[in-house]
C-alpha cells in the first residue's frame, strides 16, 4: 500500500497555513516543545487516551498495519510482527466525504472528539487529527473520521476482529512505538505455557516461557516475576526441585541437558545433568511422594514415557508405554494424594483421561480412572492446583490466553487468564 501509518501528513498541516516547522511545533494548537511525542505525527494510544487497549466507543476499527522486528510478540516459534489498528470516528455527523471516504472535518454533534495532544498533555501523541485510512476493517462503513487512537496487539487483527481482512501494510518506523499502559506488569505475552507454585502460596499459577524470559504471574496479584533463564529453543520446566514447597524454573536443551535452577530469578544453573534423547518432550513431577520433582521424558518415537526418581544423569527407573500417536502427556496430582501421575490429552476427540497411578514399570499405563471433555484439537493442554485445595485440575492454553478449570470434568473455564 502506498501511504504509511504516518499519513501524508495530520489534518492540521494539510489544512492550516504557515510553516511546516511552526505548524509541528505548535502541536495541533498546542504550545509544546518540537521534541515532544505530540509532535511526531503519529496518532495515541487507545490505553493511554481512554484507559484500555480497545477502540473506544463511538469509533470503528477502519485499518492496520504491522512492524517487523521489534522482538516484542516473539515467540518459541520465531520472530513475530507487531500489529497496529487504526481506530476512527464512526459518525461523521453532517460533514461530507470526499472520494477518499474520510470526513472533511469533525462535526458530531456533540464533538466528543476534539483534535488534540492526547489528554491534553504535549508527552502524549495526537489524537483524533489525522485524516487517514489503510482500509482493511469495517469495509462496509465508507465514511469516517480521523483517527483517534491507536490498538496495539501481537494478535492478528483479522483474529481480533473478524472485519478485519488479511491484506498487509507494514510500517517498521513504528516497531518500537510503547507506553506504559501497553506494558502491564500482570500482563503475559505469547510463548510456551508453564504452571507452578511460584511463591510457596499453595495455589499454581500460570506463566509462560518467551525466547529464554520467564513472565510469572503471582497469586497474590502483584506484578509478575519476570527474568532471564534458557534460550531460544529451549523447552520449559518446572518443578519444586528441593523440596522447600516452591516450584522454579528449568530447562532442557534440545540435546536432553536439563539446567534447573533453584529460584525464579536470571542466573546460572544449580543442576545441570542429560537424561533423555533428542526429540523427547520432557516433564517433571513428584512420581514419589517425598516433595520433590524429578524429570520425566515422552519419546513419540516409541509411544514410552521414562520418569527418573532423581535430579541426576542416569538411566529411567520407571518406564511404560504410554496412549496413543499424538496424545500429550498432562501432569498432575488429580486425586490430592501427594504423587504425580502421567494422564493425558487426546486432541482428535478433545477429551481428558485422568489416571491416578504410573503405569506399571516395562508394561501398559492402563484404562482411564475417567475421562471428559475440554477444550479444542489445537490447545495446550496444563494442569495445576488453580484453587489451593491439594488437587490438580485441567486447563488448556489457547492463542495467548489461558482457560483453566476448577475440577477435572467438561464444562466452561473457572479462571481466564489473558
Amino acid at each position: 500500500m502506498g501511504a504509511t501509518a504516518l499519513s501524508v501528513a495530520p489534518m492540521q498541516f494539510l489544512f492550516r497555513q504557515g510553516t511546516a516547522y511552526s505548524v509541528i511545533c505548535t502541536c495541533s494548537g498546542q504550545t509544546c516543545g518540537c521534541g515532544d511525542l505530540c509532535c511526531d505525527g503519529y496518532t495515541d494510544f487507545c490505553c493511554a487516551t481512554h484507559g484500555e487497549n480497545v477502540c473506544p466507543s463511538g469509533t470503528t476499527a477502519a485499518g492496520w498495519w504491522k512492524a517487523d522486528g521489534s522482538g516484542i510478540c516473539d515467540t518459541s516459534s520465531g520472530r513475530q510482527p507487531r500489529y497496529y489498528v487504526d481506530c476512527n470516528v464512526s459518525d461523521c455527523g453532517p460533514c461530507g466525504c470526499g472520494s477518499n471516504g474520510i470526513c472533511q472535518g469533525n462535526c458530531q454533534d456533540p464533538v466528543n472528539f476534539v483534535c488534540g495532544c492526547g489528554t491534553g498533555n504535549c508527552s502524549h501523541r495526537k489524537s483524533s487529527c489525522t485524516g487517514f485510512r489503510y482500509g482493511q476493517c469495517n469495509q462496509d462503513s465508507t465514511c469516517v473520521g480521523p483517527i483517534v487512537c491507536r490498538v496495539v496487539t501481537c494478535t492478528p487483527p483479522w483474529i481480533w476482529d473478524d472485519s478485519c481482512t488479511t491484506t498487509s501494510a507494514t510500517d517498521n518506523a513504528t516497531r518500537f512505538h510503547n507506553a506504559p499502559c501497553l506494558e502491564q506488569p500482570t500482563a503475559l505475552p505469547n510463548g510456551i505455557p508453564v504452571v507452578g507454585d511460584w511463591t510457596g502460596s499453595g495455589q499454581d499459577m500460570p506463566g509462560v516461557f518467551a525466547r529464554g524470559r520467564w513472565h510469572l504471574k503471582r497469586a497474590d496479584g502483584g506484578p509478575n516475576i519476570v527474568f532471564n533463564f534458557g534460550n531460544a529453543g529451549d523447552t520449559p520446566v518446572v518443578g519444586d526441585w528441593t523440596g522447600d514447597g516452591i516450584d522454579t524454573c528449568g530447562i532442557v536443551r534440545p540435546s536432553g541437558e536439563w539446567h534447573l535452577r533453584y529460584a525464579n530469578s536470571t542466573g546460572n544453573a544449580d543442576k545441570v545433568f542429560y537424561f533423555g534423547n533428542p526429540g523427547d518432550e520432557p516433564f517433571a513431577g513428584d512420581w514419589n511422594g517425598d516433595g520433590v520433582d524429578t524429570p520425566g521424558q515422552h519419546r513419540r518415537s516409541d509411544g514410552r514415557v521414562y520418569l527418573r526418581l532423581s535430579n541426576t544423569q542416569g538411566n529411567a527407573d520407571i518406564w511404560f508405554f504410554f496412549g496413543d500417536s499424538g496424545d500429550r502427556p498432562v501432569i498432575g496430582d488429580a486425586n490430592g494424594d501427594g504423587r504425580d501421575t502421567v494422564s493425558l490429552f487426546r486432541p482428535s476427540n478433545r477429551r481428558f483421561y485422568i489416571i491416578n497411578r504410573l503405569g506399571a514399570n516395562g508394561g501398559g499405563l492402563g484404562a482411564a480412572d475417567f475421562f471428559f471433555s475440554y477444550g479444542n484439537s489445537t490447545d495446550t493442554p496444563v494442569m495445576g492446583d488453580y484453587d489451593g485445595d491439594g488437587t490438580d485440575t485441567v486447563g488448556v492454553y489457547r492463542r495467548g490466553s489461558f482457560y483453566l478449570r476448577n475440577t477435572n470434568s467438561a464444562g466452561s473455564h473457572d479462571i481466564f487468564v489473558p
